[in-house]
């Protein structure tokens, strides 16, 4: 009986527990309420400007700060008021000395244009680079850029990282000088190892790994471990601490930056070829151990049109290969590449000397900032802008250093057609002479926009002989927090 008596029990409870779980539960089925995602504004950003070229005289540096509204209100929940600062501070290739005081800027929505910070002691013209730390409202829509004396930006200040890739010519295809700056603006030694890929394979040469000590860039010469060499790709790994690097190829026609490259993919956007794009050349790494069946589609004014043929090329694996793209015509475009394994590239755009590079970029979102372009008589600046998906409209802006004005025309408006690249002129702020920084803001809706800035020299507008190109990279005010949810998946492992 008192078996029977406890199984009572037990089902009296367990009924009491349905009873509860079934007043309590919904009714009728609802869809699940998805939390709306938190917006946290960008309060603090960091980069790297490599030291000036080998005999270009004293560097510069251009940047801007662009709040948003958003951004605006995201600070203010967060509690931070005012505009914040950047500090630029210089980075000397060697430890000791006195630095000199770091140089501060404040002004939102303005473009400042500064001499390089230089080691106490030094002239301009060393291997010092340039460390930029901004915080506040001052690191909102923030882009900086390593410029000429006329203000054009040449190279992006990278953030410093642990993975980086750049893509160009050989040491043997005109680039007999080919240097690499390690820059550490942490507080601990870093460790970077340097793997090279040539059109003959990897190469070990530069087989041991480079101690960058805290605060201090380092100088590598590469083109000794690549003589000989039609094509080249480094990758930058470093196995503790992180470094900002840059790449810099000259021979006797001149020389050029080479932009970090977008991480390898088996989909890649490349814009920023002119109207000289008949004569440029793609370079392409193939960092794993299967070759790569390369597709390649061009996207000019007139429409897209295959490269190479219908039949896929072949890329060797662990090495950069080269191919020539004179099926272009003299036509604006941008480049789509698709591969069955991942890859990098980049495009030499003939132009002034050496020419220029481009390569991969991510589209952009929120809006895009190049912060160093000239105001100078007998340069043209412009965009070229590639749509390969759906057609992209964006909003092209000027801003103007202080007191040098503002465009006042909210803008120019913009439309990609999809499937299509175009080229457009942008003019400098009304009345002044100084230089300006472009803003390139996606209207909402639009296709994916791939941009990169480019500046020509003479007659004949963005026609003319190619001075500079930069792929503009996105200026972010806000970041996406992920939403959190009431959920045991939240905690449990």
């Amino acid at each position: 009986m008192r078996r029977f008596g406890l199984l009572g029990a037990v089902l009296l409870v367990l009924a009491v527990v349905y009873a509860v779980a079934w007043h309590t539960q919904s009714r009728a089925p609802q869809a699940a309420v998805q939390p709306t995602p938190q917006m946290a504004a960008v309060t603090s950003v960091t980069r790297s400007c490599p030291p000036p070229a080998p005999n270009s005289g004293a560097a510069h540096i251009a940047m801007i700060a662009l709040p948003s509204p958003p951004a605006a209100t995201a600070a203010a929940k967060a509690g931070f008021v005012g505009n914040g600062s950047a500090t630029l501070s210089v980075v000397p290739a060697t430890s000791g000395g006195s630095a000199p005081q770091p140089v501060t800027v404040s002004e939102v929505n303005t473009l400042t244009t500064v001499a390089a910070p230089t080691a106490a002691g030094k002239s301009a013209q060393t291997s010092s680079g340039t460390a930029v730390a901004a915080t506040g409202q001052m690191a909102e829509g923030f882009e900086a850029e390593q410029a000429d004396a006329s203000g054009m930006g040449l190279v992006s200040c990278t953030h410093p990282s642990s993975d980086m890739w750049f893509v160009g010519n050989g040491a043997g295809t005109g680039a007999s000088s080919i240097t690499l700056y390690l820059m550490n603006t942490g507080d601990l030694a870093a460790s970077a190892n340097v793997s090279l890929y040539t059109d003959a394979g990897l190469q070990t040469g530069l087989s041991t790994a480079i101690t960058v000590a805290p605060h201090q860039v380092v100088t590598q010469r590469i083109a000794p471990f690549v003589q000989g060499s039609a094509a080249l790709a480094l990758h930058v790994m470093t196995s503790s601490g992180q470094v900002a690097a840059s790449v810099w190829e000259s021979g006797n026609s001149g020389g050029a930056w080479l932009p970090q490259a977008a991480a390898p993919a088996t989909s890649l956007v490349i814009p920023g070829l002119t109207v000289a794009s008949s004569s440029a050349r793609l370079f392409v790494t193939v960092p794993g151990a299967t070759d790569a069946k390369l597709k390649v589609v061009a996207f000019t004014a007139q429409g897209k049109f295959t490269q190479f043929g219908a039949t896929p090329v072949d890329a060797p694996s662990a090495a950069t290969s080269s191919f020539a793209l004179n099926s272009l015509g003299a036509s604006a475009a941008g480049l789509q590449l698709t591969s069955n394994v991942p890859i990098i590239a980049a495009v030499l755009v003939p132009g002034q000397g050496m020419g220029s590079f481009t390569t991969a970029v991510p589209p952009i979102t929120e809006q895009g900032v190049v912060a160093g372009n000239p105001a100078t008589r007998g340069l043209t600046v412009g965009l070229v802008l590639t749509a390969p998906a759906g057609a992209a409209k964006a909003t092209v802006s000027v801003v103007g250093a202080a007191g040098s004005g503002q465009s006042g025309q909210g803008g120019q408006q913009v439309t990609v057609q999809a499937g299509h690249t175009s080229a457009v002129t942008v003019p400098r702020p009304q009345n002044s002479r100084d230089p300006f920084a472009i803003v390139i803001t996606p209207a909402a809706g639009s296709g994916p926009l791939y941009a990169a800035r480019v500046v020509t020299s003479g007659t004949g507008g963005l026609s003319a002989p190619v001075t500079s190109v930069l792929p503009v990279p996105t200026a972010l005010t806000v970041i996406s927090l992920p939403p959190v949810q009431n959920a045991y998946a939240a905690v449990l492992p």
